[in-house]
């Protein structure tokens, strides 16, 4: 607790990008909707956000206050009653009976604050969701929901049709810089772990060390520097490339990872974290070869046979040959960031397709 408190005096730190969407949320937020719901791509930020909107809708000062507050004290520690994240242990999707305890919860009057706040950032079940749906239908005043998600879709329409939609994007590069800076972040580390993390700040927190990082981007930089020289590839040969990208990646997850004095919900919510960045590093690792196809279509189509710094070698690749090559890195992160596939052999397929133009 005294950690929290002390967390208050000193103020959160900022909240990196979104400055758009913030200043909406603070201008609603002494008559906020009864439900909204965050999306955007993974890794951007939308949790952070709505755990900001939460400590600020349970202050009795509305959030504006540059000195302490026991309220937001205990929101920042994670302890205020009236501020409850739906996270079942043991489970990826939230079930029936788990928004079923919600609404129940949710019936009831705030304990400290005029209001309480629900925050559900995971993946709901079709029946979940319509179990909620009365609940939305019908708010009470004074209860809050904040759904966090990639896509609208993902809920049933009668659902997201109740909520206040609000859209996150990418921060750009030098914004991002910039917020990691302030975060006590040297430049130099921040420049790289700024360009792997592709404009998701949440992501970009999770990454330290400018040594493991520049090791991963210089990985999948080289895989696509190789495919763009193969007029053929076998399958064998392509697991063998997908392999020796994916060990850099694990090496990047070793600050997520549970400890092994971690038990119970504390080790499942480490092991949940980890299994997130696993998912975010495998399509910023394929943003990361995309960007290089595309590089290289440019320069070859502008002519120019200078490397830009460091960022890539001259290559020797059609640039037609290159720009489809990114259509279909692209598609695949976009699968793996969205559908339960193993990564192995979805890449394994990419590879062979690069490979063999």
């Amino acid at each position: 607790m005294a950690e929290g408190l002390l967390a208050a005096r000193e103020g959160p730190p900022p909240i990196i990008g979104h400055r758009a969407v913030w200043e909406r949320l603070v201008a609603e937020s002494r008559a906020p909707a009864g439900a909204y719901m965050f999306v955007g791509p993974r890794g951007v930020g939308k949790s952070l956000v709505a755990r900001r909107f939460a400590e600020r809708l349970v202050c009795s000062r509305d959030g504006d206050h540059p000195d302490g507050c026991l309220s937001c004290g205990r929101a920042r520690a994670g302890g205020h009653p009236d501020i409850v994240e739906v996270s079942p242990a043991e489970r990826q999707r939230i079930g029936v009976n788990d928004a079923r305890g919600v609404v129940q919860r949710a019936a009831r009057t705030p304990v400290e604050s005029s209001r309480k706040v629900f925050i559900i950032d995971r993946e709901m079940t079709e029946q979940a969701a319509n179990a909620l749906l009365k609940t939305l239908e019908e708010p009470t005043g004074s209860t809050v929901f904040i759904l966090v998600s990639v896509s609208a879709e993902d809920f049933p329409t009668t659902v997201a049709s109740r909520c206040r939609i609000i859209h996150f994007g990418k921060v750009g590069t030098s914004e991002l810089v910039e917020g990691l800076l302030r975060r006590g972040m040297e430049r130099s580390e921040a420049e790289v772990v700024a360009e792997v993390a592709g404009g998701r700040p949440g992501m970009a927190l999770q990454l330290r060390g400018e040594a493991p990082v520049a090791r991963f981007r210089s990985a999948w930089m080289e895989k696509a520097e190789q495919l763009a020289e193969l007029d053929h590839l076998g399958a064998g040969q392509a697991l063998a490339m997908v392999d020796e990208a994916l060990i850099h990646t694990e090496r990047m997850l070793d600050q997520v990872r549970p400890s092994r004095s971690a038990k119970g919900a504390e080790r499942e919510k480490a092991q949940r974290e980890a299994r997130r960045q696993r998912r975010l590093l495998w399509v910023s690792g394929l943003e990361i070869m995309a960007g290089w196809f595309v590089e290289a279509a440019a320069r070859e189509l502008s002519g120019s046979a200078e490397g830009s710094g460091d960022r890539m070698r001259p290559p020797s690749v059609d640039p037609a040959r290159a720009l489809r090559s990114a259509d279909l890195i692209l598609e695949a992160g976009v699968e793996l960031s969205r559908l339960n596939l193993r990564p192995r052999a979805r890449l394994g397929e990419l590879f062979c397709r690069l490979g063999t133009q």
